[in-house]
């Protein structure tokens, strides 16, 4: 989601916070979230933005690349059928509860979604994201004018849009949600892109790195500015300045919310004055940490400390 938000100049950090999630998520690249979590997410993605179909532009800005094994997997395949069976097999690696089906009938073949239990909240954005990504995989045999998109979903104002990130054909109102695509695709070899990491790929890595780096040496006093982070990352710092708003991040807002949750931490520990810990997160002196820590949480660290015991 943190380009989609990038590109209407969004946050990803502020963003997280109103969720309750800590922006540091972006350390594990391969985390998981409940799937209610993601369902709400993407609606408050929706929601906050005014975009009925956010889910489908997230879906469209996502390349195979950047879905870890799966998607590496239908890269690697020889032909779209075979693309379309590991895409079925292994859709677990990347997201509990979905059934993907693939279906072939007469010159038609259709990769089905849906979820196999109830949700608690609204799978429209997430379901739109999905298919988007599905459409991927046929996309590879290069044809796009042979590939539909059926959706449950009721045609709205405004639902021209989706022809953006679906093409023209898509037809609604359906039984189920699909990516549908004429038979003779299935024998076509892929023509996949080069090897070289998306933009995505390595916007996301850089954002996890900076972050990584931020949380395992910021406690140990190390004075970590953009230029320091950057260096150690082996780019420079208008490299990993343009990788962090690609991904919706500002360095000082990391470096900030980092602070907190170590701040926080340590006073939990209880063994460390609060000067020592003003020190240990780059402050230079325990007045400077006590004004961030009011800003932080509304109390100062002794009162925060006090309460906690």
């Amino acid at each position: 989601m943190a380009p989609y938000l990038a590109k209407h100049d969004v946050s990803a950090i502020e963003f997280c916070a109103r969720l309750g999630i800590s922006p540091n998520v972006f350390r594990n690249a391969d985390g998981w979230l409940p799937r209610a979590q993601c369902f709400h997410m993407a609606n408050e993605v929706a929601a906050l933005l005014g975009d009925p179909f956010a889910g489908a532009h997230v879906g469209r800005l996502t390349e195979l690349h950047d879905l870890g094994p799966w998607g590496q997997s239908l890269l690697a395949a020889e032909s779209v059928a075979e693309a379309c069976v590991l895409a079925v097999a292994n859709v677990s690696s990347i997201h509990q509860g979905s059934d993907i089906r693939f279906v072939v009938e007469g010159g038609t073949a259709r990769i089905i979604f849906r979820f196999v239990d109830r949700f608690e909240f609204d799978p429209r954005q997430f379901i739109l994201g999905s298919l988007a990504v599905l459409r991927k995989v046929p996309l590879l045999a290069g044809e796009p004018a042979a590939i539909r998109v059926r959706l449950t979903a009721s045609r709205t104002h405004g639902s021209t849009a989706l022809e953006e990130c679906f093409g023209p054909k898509i037809e609604t109102g359906c039984d189920y949600d699909a990516i549908e695509f004429d038979r003779d695709l299935l024998d076509l070899s892929l023509k996949t892109p080069g090897n070289r990491p998306s933009n995505v790929t390595e916007s996301l890595a850089s954002t996890i790195e900076a972050a990584k780096m931020l949380s395992e040496r910021l406690s140990d006093g190390h004075k970590l500015g953009l230029q320091t982070v950057a260096k150690s990352l082996g780019m420079s710092v208008r490299t990993l300045q343009r990788r962090l708003k690609f991904c919706g991040v500002d360095f000082e807002e990391l470096l900030d919310d980092t602070r907190r949750n170590e701040a926080i931490r340590l006073i939990c520990e209880g063994v460390h004055s609060m000067t020592d810990i003003a020190l240990r997160l780059g402050y230079s002196d325990s007045a400077h940490f006590t004004r961030a820590f009011k800003r932080w949480t509304g109390v100062a660290p002794s009162r925060f400390r006090t309460d906690r015991i």
